[in-house]
């Protein structure tokens, strides 16, 4: 009866702990913080008003990258989980935002009092159950990340290691058959970082082998790990199509490791601020602690966590890219999963002293109270809305709002995080359509908002504001800071938008504000001179807008009839599959005027000989540092800039088989050629990576030599008609008038549009004809994800079936070697 008062109590405290720091986060008035934060809650609050409109579950949402599928690319449950947060508060996000946080805290400590109850260490968990919520990592994901699905999954995580351990260590399949709905739960939530603590598991599970030399139930513990992957699937199978998973994540894993100092140096949070992952000094010495001095179940724990800290380190990069999947090994994220190891191995830890569990206990709570200071900034004197609506007067979004038509693009560099769509779109009640958005893996435009970044980073401005034109937008509003030259370019930029209509609506200290008359909806038919084709094609594009970036980098994919509309075609990084009939078609092609320019850098490489050829002409790798040396082009020498300060080795070719040579250059002594033509005076070849060079450099000696390579046939800008068009959404069907065919409706184009009318897409974007079309929404992959699903649910079933036979066997066993016992005794 003592110990149920206590637990009681124990809840209500923890209760009154989780209303306070909701009410300190309130009176700070500075939330939500978190670079990603506003990207969830506006999702939460999507999901709330599709739901009072009857719709469960929307397929689509127009008001990010040209139209998102919210809920396929990103787990669902934080979603409704946010939803149901806002709703419980009386609609309104912000405050729905801070019972998420409050929820977060007083779940994940109920779950530590469960386990600390079934553990027969009551006084542990409560403790626990506290400090989870507060130890610097999990406040740091939560309010620097703001990645609000990864703290829900911190819920369950220390239920899962519970199941997992009670499994391994007292032989319990019960457990295991809840680790399944549990590590659903924990996918459901963030699905990349269920891979994480699968991957993290494996260490683990590995410890487990060596420590305790026992090998049989490792096997089960994998498959209960991965019934949930198959149990998902219904939503699983169409995420994993797209999404993250088709874009390179190699650059993005590089920066989720650092020097093991960083990490584990409590004081840099009070000289730095929180702004770098921290490990924990506590926590590691409580886990070096534990791995030489703890008994063997505690143990494997504590030595998993480590091995885990030394994946974290710099020094683990250069192995662990290696590996393959080696993108999505973000092993900083991994620091949560070590750390709940080494709490639940202390909660094990029975024999320790209590002066030892005491002075532990006293060291973990201190290394979080640098971090609490994310928790409690001190009091506030302007509330959330108010200091929302400075931001947005500031960064001119409220001027934005009220100038576009259709829809605007937000070159702010991310300064404002996923703060600056949200108040573009969904801040007050009033919501404006916009190019960009928050969770960029889920926009079926990567591509084209990668160009408008690029583009106005390198000062390619006429290429930027012809660009959103395309993709609908009205109005552009640019950060200062991220143009090329800072202020020195806002001339320069400001000309570019006045060439193509744009005027400078309002302008302060840190943004400029260009706006063009339009229809309220309006779509584009665009006509080009040149189509660029290949991997690494496109950077050409933006020196040329009047090039387009092909829709396939196969040459086989083209017909003729295709190709031969255009007066420039541009080739790197370009492929076939059949040779031959690709440069029959080339040649063709320079025959009917049409001007092909290859660059050497970009012409595929035969795997069986290891050389780049075609049309006759053969490259030959050349290496130079810093710069080029002196190039010729006829009579003149071509006088080029050093390279990027990024690219200072660069690893080039020459050409052997040109018929005229136009550009060579002398290699230690040697006349070697760098560019030419071959068959006729239209097939151009170009090597040394210039046109690379000049996209880096913007070289203007460099551009004149590819202005006369290209010739006289490209103009500046495409010629781009704006075309009216009347657009309708409803839950799942959209409606588009046209009045005339082939317009670019600016819409980004879905796997799940579906239409009995002709749909085109162009770059990503959907393509109409003249009238009306209905483009109905379907869930994507249904069957296939109901099939996946349908697999684990009944591999689940005979999973627990299996494991709970054996289990009664062994206990029959049990039961018959005792009584032959008690027989023999007799």
């Amino acid at each position: 009866m003592k110990k149920k008062a206590g637990i009681t109590i124990t809840i209500l405290v923890y209760a009154f702990f989780a209303v306070m720091i909701a009410f300190l986060i309130y009176v700070g008035g500075n939330y939500p913080t978190g670079a990603d934060t506003m990207c969830h809650i506006y999702k939460g609050d999507v999901l709330y008003h599709s739901i009072r409109q009857g719709n469960w579950y929307p397929l689509y949402d127009s008001f990010w990258y040209n139209g998102v599928q919210m809920m396929r690319y990103w787990a669902p449950l934080p979603v409704y989980f946010l939803a149901f947060c806002q709703m419980a508060v009386g609609g309104n996000d912000l405050d729905g935002y801070l019972l998420f946080v409050a929820l977060v805290f007083y779940l994940g400590a109920l779950i530590w009092l469960y386990i600390g109850h079934k553990k027969g260490r009551l006084r542990m968990g409560v403790f626990m159950g506290i400090l989870w919520f507060f130890l610097p990592n999990n406040l740091f994901a939560l309010f620097v990340e703001g990645n609000l699905p990864r703290s829900l999954s911190m819920i369950l995580l220390p239920l899962f290691i519970y199941y997992i351990c009670e499994y391994l260590f007292e032989e319990d399949a019960k457990a295991l058959c809840k680790v399944v709905p549990v590590f659903a739960g924990i996918a459901l939530c963030h699905v990349g970082y269920a891979g994480m603590i699968l991957l993290a598991m494996l260490l683990f599970l590995l410890m487990y082998r060596i420590l305790s030399h026992r090998s049989g139930k490792c096997i089960p513990a994998l498959i209960s790990m991965i019934l949930p992957f198959l149990i998902i699937g219904i939503w699983l199978y169409a995420s994993l199509k797209g999404g993250i998973t088709s874009t390179d994540s190699s650059q993005v894993m590089k920066g989720f490791f650092q020097d093991a100092v960083i990490s584990l140096n409590p004081l840099r949070r009070l000289t730095n601020g929180n702004t770098e992952f921290y490990f924990g000094f506590a926590a590691f010495a409580v886990a070096v602690f534990g791995s030489i001095c703890s008994k063997r179940q505690s143990m494997v724990g504590f030595w998993a966590a480590l091995l885990i800290f030394v994946c974290t380190t710099t020094s683990m990069y250069t192995v662990l890219e290696k590996l393959p999947g080696s993108q999505y090994l973000w092993m900083l994220r991994f620091i949560s999963i070590a750390l709940v190891m080494i709490l639940y191995s202390f909660l094990l830890w029975r024999s320790l002293k209590k002066g030892f569990v005491i002075a532990c206990c006293l060291l973990l709570l201190a290394d979080c109270i640098p971090s609490l200071s994310l928790v409690w900034h001190g009091a506030g004197k302007t509330t959330a809305e108010e200091n929302m609506q400075i931001n947005s007067d500031a960064s001119l979004i409220t001027k934005a709002r009220e100038v576009t038509k259709q829809r605007a693009a937000l070159l702010d560099g991310s300064t404002l995080g996923a703060m600056a769509p949200y108040l573009l779109t969904d801040y007050d009640g009033k919501q404006t359509r916009g190019t960009f958005g928050a969770g960029w893996q889920s926009a079926a435009t990567a591509r084209n908002i990668v160009e408008l970044n690029e583009a106005v980073e390198r000062g390619f401005y006429p290429f930027l504001f012809d660009r959103a034109v395309e993709l609908g937008n009205d109005t552009v509003l640019i950060r200062i800071s991220e143009l090329k030259e800072k202020e020195k370019d806002v001339e320069c930029v400001s000309r570019a938008a006045k060439e193509q209509e744009f005027y400078l609506e309002a302008q302060n200290d840190s943004y400029l504000l260009f706006h063009r008359d339009m229809y309220p909806a309006f779509g584009t038919i665009g006509n080009y001179d040149g189509l660029a084709i290949g991997t690494s094609a496109a950077t050409l594009t933006y020196s040329y807008p009047d090039i387009t970036r092909g829709e396939s980098d196969d040459l086989n994919d083209y017909s003729f009839a295709e190709l031969s509309g255009y007066r420039v075609i541009y080739l790197s990084g370009f492929s076939y599959r059949d040779k031959d009939k690709a440069e029959k078609m080339i040649k063709k092609l320079s025959d009917q005027g049409v001007r092909v320019i290859i660059s050497g850098d970009g012409i595929p490489l035969n795997e069986k000989n290891g050389i780049r050829s075609f049309l006759g002409v053969t490259c030959q790798n050349i290496y130079f540092e810093n710069g080029y040396p002196i190039l010729y082009t006829g009579e003149e020498e071509l006088d080029t800039e050093l390279f990027d300060k990024e690219n200072r080795e660069w690893k080039t070719v020459y050409f052997n088989g040109l018929d005229r040579e136009d550009g060579y250059l002398y290699d230690s002594g040697m006349k070697v050629a760098f560019s030419g033509t071959v068959y006729n005076e239209n097939i151009v070849f170009v090597g040394l990576n210039l046109p690379y060079h000049y996209f880096l450099t913007q070289d203007q000696n460099v551009g004149e030599y590819m202005n006369r390579i290209m010739g006289d046939d490209l103009s500046g800008l495409p010629e781009r008609t704006i075309v009216p068009l009347q657009i309708t959404y409803s839950a799942h069907v959209i409606r588009i008038r046209s009045p005339r065919d082939g317009v670019n409706t600016s819409l980004a184009y879905h796997d799940i549009f579906q239409s009995r009318q002709k749909i085109d897409q162009e770059h990503t974007l959907t393509v109409v004809r003249r009238g009306v079309t209905a483009i109905r929404l379907h869930y994507p992959y249904l069957p296939q994800g109901l099939c996946m699903s349908l697999v684990g649910i009944f591999g689940y079933i005979w999973f627990c079936h299996n494991l709970l036979r054996k289990r009664g066997g062994r206990k029959k066993m049990s039961v018959e070697r005792s009584t032959a016992n008690t027989g023999t005794a007799s």
